[in-house]
């Protein structure tokens, strides 16, 4: 009898013991399962995104940049201001620039771009949808060297990225 209340309590413990740790790791293991799906989307999206800058243009003061990318795969593009676009190119003085150029949906600035334009922009507009073919415009400081080649990368927020090269 002496030993049977102290053997009642470690057995006890052993089954609360056991049993939070099992909660934990069935809790671990629903929020792995829950990440793992929010990742099995993101790829998808990834696997069905395809863009393919269709044409580059330069004006003649060598600061406005124009790039026509076409939606060529199954995903929408919608949110710009996730967009990544970064600009590698020499200016006049032959100074190697390579900037981050982020997204306005308000007037041209030094150092921003925006959306010109969506060609057959008839179904969800202001969107890239399949087939559709965005006019990007990008407004460099200090503008392109002239003679020199520019690179211009573009990254979707789902992480594709389509990249142009544009000759000033």
């Amino acid at each position: 009898m002496e030993t049977s209340i102290p053997a009642l309590l470690v057995t006890a413990i052993l089954m609360i013991t056991t049993v939070v740790l099992a909660r934990s790791g069935f809790t671990s293991l629903d929020a792995m399962g829950q990440s793992w799906q929010v990742m099995e989307e993101r790829l998808g999206d990834q696997a069905h995104t395809r863009l393919t800058a269709v044409e580059t243009r330069i004006d003649e003061s060598k600061a406005n940049i124009t790039v026509m990318i076409r939606n060529d795969g199954q995903t929408k593009t919608a949110d710009y201001a996730r967009m990544d676009v970064v600009v590698q190119y020499f200016s006049e003085s032959g100074s190697r620039y390579v900037r981050w150029i982020p997204y306005t949906s308000g007037a041209l600035q030094s150092n921003t771009w925006t959306v010109a334009s969506i060609s057959n922009d008839v179904f969800e507009p202001s969107i890239l949808n399949p087939g559709e073919v965005m006019e990007m415009q990008i407004r460099v400081n200090p503008p392109l060297g002239a003679g020199t080649t520019g690179w211009v990368i573009v990254a979707t927020e789902n992480g594709v990225t389509v990249s142009a090269y544009v000759t000033a």
